[in-house]
């Protein structure tokens, strides 16, 4: 369970201060490796490892305070504190609501914490510091948070014709330096041609020299830095030039075949059109009776 209340008064910290200094540092040991680098992707998360074993000697309260050093280390801003059986998390407004002791009770020898949607800013030297008069001990870790690489983009370049050169590009909007790449070919011989050259993958490029209708295939690109990775496939088509023009010819034959077809159906429809409104006129004109005039005559 988290409890959020005001620090404990200055008093107490004045006294644990005097403590410290007249019988000295010692007792309580930090087993977490000092100086560690962590590197984390942009909204992920990270625990701050800060592990402890406490001496027989250390009498005091425990309080584990943990801060986040400014760039120039001369001074510590705190983040969360554990103090008396009591957690205060509300002293960085940034950070409120993302961070929490990784152990519901600390005081078992688990100070770590956990850090949740981290940002660019949170990067930063944070400070583990346990104290359990006399002893203290403290260590520190350094965060950083990069950008993965985005989704790449593969693209081809130039004209996939046999015997000319076609560049395979995959390349990604954003992401922290360095971002490698490696490319595969997944279909076929699902080996890269020879004159790919290693300088142009590392670049996410690879150069087909001579192109042949054997590098046709899916091409697979992979973008990968410190803290993620992407990917993207590519179709890729060698053929000759002959035979898009055979290709281009026939496409164009099929539509004038088709046109002629249409014109045709076209023509037969209309054609029966006129001979069925011949004869349903011819049909009106042999049931019409005769006109007017020639009935009153033939009863004369």
């Amino acid at each position: 369970m988290r409890y959020i209340q005001q620090h404990p008064t200055m008093d107490l910290q004045i006294f644990q201060v005097f403590l410290l200094l007249f019988t000295g540092c010692s007792g309580v040991l930090i087993n977490s490796t000092d100086q560690t680098i962590i590197e984390k992707p942009v909204g992920g998360s990270v625990m701050l490892d800060c592990q402890f074993n406490i001496a027989p000697e250390d009498t005091g309260p425990l309080e584990i305070e943990w801060t986040r050093l400014s760039h120039g280390g001369t001074s510590d801003s705190e983040i969360i504190v554990y103090s008396a059986g009591q957690v205060y998390d509300d002293y960085s407004p940034p950070l409120k609501n993302r961070v929490y002791f990784s152990s519901e009770n600390p005081r078992i020898g688990d100070g770590s914490i956990n850090l949740q949607r981290l940002t660019l800013s949170d990067s930063g030297t944070y400070k583990c510091q346990v104290k359990k008069v006399p002893g203290i001990h403290s260590i520190k870790t350094t965060l950083r948070v990069l950008h993965p690489p985005s989704k790449p983009l593969c693209y081809t370049q130039g004209t996939t014709e046999v015997s000319k050169t076609v560049v395979l590009h995959c390349e990604v909007e954003k992401g922290a330096s360095p971002i490698f790449y490696i490319w595969q070919k997944t279909t076929g011989s699902k080996t890269l041609p020879s004159s790919a050259g290693s300088a142009g993958i590392a670049a996410g490029k690879v150069h087909i020299l001579q192109a042949s209708e054997s590098d046709s295939g899916t091409y697979h690109c992979t973008a990968r830095n410190r803290v993620g990775v992407e990917e993207c496939f590519l179709e890729v088509q060698i053929t000759h030039p002959f035979m898009v023009e055979k290709i281009s010819a026939a496409v164009v034959s099929v539509l004038l075949v088709l046109g002629v077809i249409a014109f045709i159906i076209y023509c037969q429809c209309k054609s029966k059109k006129e001979v069925v409104e011949e004869d349903t006129a011819n049909d009106i004109l042999e049931d019409a009776s005769p006109p007017k005039h020639r009935r009153q005559l033939r009863h004369r």
